[in-house]
């Protein structure tokens, strides 16, 4: 018995010893004594195998993306981003060739090419930078200054870096600075081909101005038209319509029936900043003068002497975003012709003999005779600007009340307009006075034409000092009223 025990024992023994044998040659086949040299890949911080070579698998990934070097018109393609090549020591037998790496990184990553990133800082500090890739710098180069001479007219631009612009000598122009208004970094870079990468200036150029790369939009000219009413209709201030329409450099221009005209919104990525210096002759607008005359039937009126606008020369420096004036100082001013007032007799008598006193309906200038209209009523980026911006008086200069009527609204930094007042007149019409600096009148007060009312500021949603002034008929700005160009009131 203890024989067969022991037999017993010695067999598993064997059995064991065999066994272990086995491993022994198993391990030392896959795992060598000897260390190697290798690369380990990986894949977003993953080991996804050992490579012999890295050269060879760049080059064979070079070699195999003959698709993306036609479209990109690039000889070389490179790894995709989160692909990491590190050399090191071994003791694993297992290598991959460079085409097994490709297809394990083709399934999971983009290929890269090598070109620029180009990061844009954003115009309001809570939205987040751009960033447009570029395989050549020189495109975006090309492209910012086409930009810029959409804007600016290539001669204006070409005098100011030549430092050949004209002297002033009685009315002009004279730039004193151009520059983008926002921080924009390049930087080298591998750029993966999922991304959107701009290989051309005119395809830039149109995403830089509009925002997005889409088909141009077009209207086929019709009788009658003009460059404004084509501007109006399709939602453009005339100033955009020239843009995207460079042939044109006046809204003047003749247009011929069936010529096709581009009518796309612009909505530029980028500011391009004109500081200049200006001397311009602007009418003043003549006063109206009514005077009681008692022997005339009440209600009835006679002009007496017709008025006559003047003419007042501005020299002014002025800040334009993006073709639209965000600024003005008006810096002097002159009176070139002066303005004749308009006399108007107003009868006062009635059926019974006595007298009634007569509300002057004429309409007074909200601001001092200092101004300059910066924006009219009309379109601007897509949408009506239902006033005109009268800008250059200065901040806390007076604000006054375009005719009689009572304060319908009086607030103060109240959203978009700040601080505002509409006044409420005869016959249904309202007007609106708004990014004031203060007001000076309360909600159901009476006020007189020409009363002040407040002063000029920048509250509210407003690029620099200027008075934002509405004329409405038939019910509130901004509800039930209908807009309308308050400049018809001075016609």
């Amino acid at each position: 018995m203890k024989n067969l025990i022991k037999k017993g024992f010695l067999y598993l023994g064997s059995i064991f010893l065999a066994a272990l044998i086995v491993l022994t040659v198993n391990f030392a086949s896959r795992f060598q004594l000897k260390p190697q040299d290798v690369y380990k890949v990986y894949l977003d911080g993953k080991a996804i195998g050992n490579i012999s070579d890295k050269q060879e698998l760049e080059d064979y990934i070079n070699d195999e993306q003959k698709d993306l070097k036609e479209k990109y018109d690039v000889s070389k393609v490179y790894i995709p981003t989160g692909v990491d090549i590190q050399e090191c020591t071994t003791y694993e037998k297992d290598v991959l060739t460079a085409k097994q790496v490709h297809n394990l990184i083709k399934e999971e990553k983009p290929f890269t090419v090598k070109g620029y990133k180009i990061t844009i800082k954003p115009k309001d500090s809570t939205e987040d930078e751009l960033v447009i890739n570029v395989l050549d710098k020189e495109v975006f180069d090309k492209s910012l200054r086409a930009v810029v001479e959409a804007f600016v007219a290539k001669e204006q631009i070409e005098n100011y870096e030549n430092d050949t612009q004209p002297e002033i000598e009685t009315t002009g122009s004279i730039i004193e600075d151009i520059y983008i208004n926002q921080g924009i970094t390049i930087k080298e870079d591998y750029i993966s081909t999922d991304e959107e990468i701009f290989t051309d200036e005119k395809t830039l150029t149109k995403y830089l101005l509009f925002g997005e790369v889409k088909e141009d939009q077009y209207y086929t000219v019709q009788e009658g038209d003009t460059i404004d009413s084509i501007a109006y209709n399709h939602k453009l201030a005339t100033a955009e319509f020239l843009v995207v329409n460079p042939e044109f450099n006046s809204a003047n221009n003749l247009l011929s029936v069936g010529q096709q005209v581009k009518v796309g919104l612009i909505a530029p990525i980028i500011d391009v900043v004109v500081e200049s210096h200006n001397v311009i002759d602007q009418e003043s607008q003549f006063e109206t003068v009514e005077e009681e005359d008692p022997d005339m039937a009440y209600g009835t009126k006679k002009v007496i002497q017709e008025g006559q606008n003047g003419v007042d020369r501005l020299t002014t420096k002025i800040q334009n975003v993006n073709g639209e004036t965000q600024n003005v100082v008006i810096i002097s001013s002159e009176t070139i012709v002066p303005s004749v007032p308009k006399i108007v007799k107003v009868g006062t008598k009635t059926a019974g003999g006595s007298f009634a006193p007569i509300m002057s309906g004429s309409w007074a200038w909200p601001t001092i005779s200092q101004y300059y209209i910066s924006s009219y009523f009309g379109y601007r980026w897509g949408k009506v600007h239902e006033a005109i911006d009268i800008a250059g008086s200065g901040e806390g200069s007076p604000i006054y009340a375009a005719g009689a009527g009572t304060v319908v609204t009086a607030r103060t930094n109240s959203g978009s307009l700040g601080t505002y007042v509409t006044i409420q007149h005869a016959n249904g019409y309202y007007t609106i006075y708004a990014h004031m600096s203060s007001r000076l009148v309360s909600e159901g007060q009476t006020v007189q034409k020409g009363q002040q009312i407040g002063t000029m500021g920048h509250t509210g949603f407003a690029t620099g000092t200027h008075l934002h002034f509405g004329l409405y008929y038939g019910g509130l700005p901004y509800r039930d009223g209908i807009p309308m160009d308050p400049l018809t009131l001075y016609r």
